[in-house]
């Protein structure tokens, strides 16, 4: 019995390993698969409203890359938890929270420069 627990513990290692093996175009297809279809049951309504701070965000966000961008986008405007990302498109919980604490640490920085949309730095 000691044996099948250890295999099973194992077996479970290897797993979440392999998780994080799967290369970032394949994530970034998943989810852009996912999303679209979403935006198809959404009737094409967006997701967020434009106004002058999404400005700001938007630069920030238009200057990371795919993954990091797309896990932004699941967390923030379809309100997934960083478990429910990492189940769903088969990746650790680690990496998921890697790519959104980075996405939020670009967004913050955007935010500190002050920028403002016509990008001076008077508000």
């Amino acid at each position: 019995m000691a044996y099948h627990h250890d295999v099973s513990r194992r077996l479970a290692r290897f797993v979440t390993r392999m998780r994080d093996k799967v290369a970032d175009d394949i994530c970034v297809a998943r989810i852009e698969r996912y999303l679209e279809r979403s935006a198809q049951d959404d009737d094409g309504r967006p997701a967020v409203a434009c106004c002058e701070e999404n400005l700001l965000i938007g630069r920030a966000v238009a200057g990371m890359e795919p993954l990091t961008r797309a896990i932004l986008i699941l967390v923030v405007a379809r309100k997934m938890s960083v478990a429910q990302v990492s189940r769903r498109f088969g990746m650790s919980e680690e990496r998921v929270c890697r790519h959104f604490r980075l996405a939020i640490e670009m967004v913050a920085e955007q935010g500190r420069l002050g920028l403002s949309p016509c990008g001076s730095s008077d508000r």
